[in-house]
């Protein structure tokens, strides 16, 4: 990387700064730029900044400093100061630390900006691939990323990297996630891990959030996949409504050269009309009793265990896949990555295996205990997830008792304490209500809240048992003989968020391998201590 000065910074921010002096475009030089910014007199130092970051614990001399997120305190600008750093970008001017602040409009843009100064867009050189969704990104980005590395290994060249909720894999760094998209500084840096690793290419998991915040500004896609969208993640730090979600997704086509869009999509219209910006547009859909039609269709799906096959219909020729994943929705999941590897050129061999190879951790993962019941480990987390789960278990498993283990979350997508809890009441013999991710709000009362939203269903009360790992070991006890376990929204994930830290935990997979004394994964995860969500 380059190594830029403290001036770079303040010309790159420019168009945000509040102080007069630097909004004025072409006319400034350095020291003029620097005067509102650093204390001192007209030959005032312009320091080589080492560094980047808003984790005040992690700042080195030299260090340019972002004051933000949620929970930012004065004491996190004062402790990077103590540690070296020359000066500090915020909304707001913190008087008497001794160094100079580069006082901003916009936070977040702000950061994605210093951000991009700071790694010099070298992420120009990759393939980037972006998957937004309410449902089904994780799988479909994990679909895409190994059809990719089947066609990498192909071609004798270095495997491509991923960014989902489920795992960080860029050439350096191969890790569990943490979150959906990373904050901006820690998704550059794995962009530039990707760089000089030569991965050539990046899938990453796009949320919500990520475009509303701009954690993913100044990335241009290759492609970009709108697989689906209903009413989520409505709550006072997320978006106030439905209209705000989808203008949200939507934003993903205006960072995108090339589309791919689900026929059957909510919102059509509005989605096809956002996705013709770009330079081309491949819709998908599986074939129904409707008149719906796409550039790529899937038909015919035989599930044998847990394989799926099915057909593809594509310019005018039917072939052959398989995934090693139950229910109709992963088909159509297939279907995205198929699309988005039709968009890079990716030859049918290369799409066949990637499938055929593709392993989800904590999606639909499937266990069975001795007395004939069946435990399905899967994300599922909201309305549209839990509707279509319900659906396919319905179908395969239509006389076995359902039980349910889930929680929801304390300080977004509030909608679905009473959307998941209804579904739940009206679908399970059992439910225990337990820990996900409840931030600032005790576990118990988010449980009782959803109990009565249960219970409204006219279910009897639910279980509350706040421990998840216990709770999961009491639904696995006491599940009848011949049923169905549902251990839902965690899946894989070693982690809940707990007041304002992110926590290690055991995933809902290593429970329930350890419940049947199987091996349990080792994959890593780095402990990422104190929450810094914007959102």
């Amino acid at each position: 990387m380059i190594q830029h000065r403290l001036s770079d910074y303040v010309s790159a921010l420019r168009p945000l700064l509040v102080t007069p002096a630097c909004r004025m475009a072409g006319e400034s030089s350095t020291q003029d730029l620097l005067r509102p910014v650093l204390p001192g007199s007209d030959d005032a130092a312009d320091p080589v900044i080492s560094q980047v970051t808003y984790d005040s614990r992690e700042v080195r001399p030299g260090a340019l400093f972002v004051c933000k997120g949620i929970h930012f305190s004065p004491e996190y600008v004062r402790q990077a100061v103590s540690r070296g750093a020359v000066a500090y970008v915020s909304e707001t001017v913190y008087p008497g630390l001794g160094v100079g602040c580069l006082q901003v409009s916009d936070i977040r843009q702000a950061l994605a900006t210093v951000g991009a100064v700071y790694y010099d867009h070298d992420w120009d050189e990759l393939t980037l691939i972006g998957v937004t969704s309410t449902k089904g990104k994780s799988t479909t980005t994990v679909f895409i990323h190994s059809i990719l590395t089947a066609w990498a290994r192909a071609l004798g060249k270095p495997r491509p990297g991923i960014l989902t909720s489920i795992r960080y894999e860029d050439g350096v760094v191969d890790e569990e996630a943490t979150r959906t998209t990373p904050e901006t500084l820690d998704l550059y840096r794995h962009l530039h891990n990707g760089v000089i690793s030569s991965v050539g290419s990046m899938c990453v998991e796009v949320s919500s959030q990520a475009l509303r915040y701009k954690r993913v500004a100044n990335m241009r896609f290759e492609v970009g996949c709108f697989l689906n969208i209903s009413e989520d993640h409505i709550s006072p730090q997320e978006h106030p409504d439905y209209e705000d979600y989808l203008n949200a997704k939507l934003e993903l086509f205006n960072q995108s050269r090339m589309a791919v869009v689900n026929a059957r999509t909510q919102d059509h219209d509005r989605v096809m009309e956002a996705a013709s910006k770009c330079e081309r547009v491949v819709t998908f859909a599986l074939r129904g009793p409707d008149d719906v039609q796409a550039d790529i269709m899937g038909t015919d799906i035989k599930q044998v265990g847990m394989i799926q096959n099915f057909t593809v219909r594509l310019d005018g020729a039917d072939h052959r896949f398989s995934i090693r994943l139950p229910g109709s929705f992963n088909v159509e999941n297939a279907l995205a990555a198929v699309g988005a590897a039709t968009c890079l050129g990716v030859p049918l061999d290369s799409i066949r295996a990637g499938l055929d190879q593709a392993r989800v951790p904590g999606r639909m993962e499937v266990f069975h205990l001795d007395r004939g019941t069946t435990v399905i480990v899967d994300y599922a987390h909201q309305k549209l997830s839990l509707e279509t789960l319900l659906a396919w278990a319905r179908h395969d498993y239509p006389s076995a008792p359902i039980t349910m283990v889930f929680g929801l979350p304390g300080e977004k997508a509030l909608n679905r304490r009473q959307e998941f809890a209804v579904l739940a009441g009206l679908n399970a013999e059992e439910i225990y209500l337990t820990e996900d991710d409840p931030g600032q709000v005790p576990v118990v009362d988010i449980c009782r809240q959803v109990d009565r939203f249960i219970q409204s269903a006219g279910h009897p009360p639910a279980h509350i048992v706040p421990d998840r790992p216990e709770a999961i070991v009491r639904a696995l006890d006491s599940a009848p003989d011949n049923g169905l376990v549902l251990i839902l929204g965690k899946g894989s994930e070693r982690w809940q968020y707990r007041g304002v830290d992110t926590v290690v935990v055991p995933s809902d997979t290593d429970t329930v391998r350890r419940y049947l004394n199987q091996p349990v994964d080792s994959l890593t995860i780095k402990s990422v201590g104190r929450s810094s969500r914007l959102s």
